[in-house]
């Protein structure tokens, strides 16, 4: 039941684009990809940047990594961290 409501919660915060896109929805397994592929990038520039925005891409990374933990395990995900995870990434660059 529980696993039921888990599901959803990821359907439904996948489903809803933030405000001024129109994105299809797409899949956990997408997702997850495309966290993996922005995890590589963040790998990248933490080693070229230095101070106040190499904070900023370490802490954003760790929350990449956490939504992929809880993804890959199966568990709920903050929706709040969940959009930051897939959009945070993009306002970084």
């Amino acid at each position: 039941m529980k696993t039921n409501h888990i599901l959803l919660a990821i359907a439904l915060a996948l489903a809803i684009p933030p405000a001024g896109t129109a994105q299809e929805p797409i899949t956990v397994i997408e997702l997850i990809d495309h966290l993996d592929e922005a995890l590589r990038d963040c790998d990248w520039k933490t080693r070229n940047l230095t101070g106040a925005p190499k904070l900023k891409m370490l802490m954003h990374k760790r929350t990449m990594e956490d939504v992929l933990e809880a993804l890959r395990a199966g568990r709920e995900v903050d929706s709040r961290k969940l959009e930051e995870a897939r959009w945070g990434h993009a306002n970084l660059r």
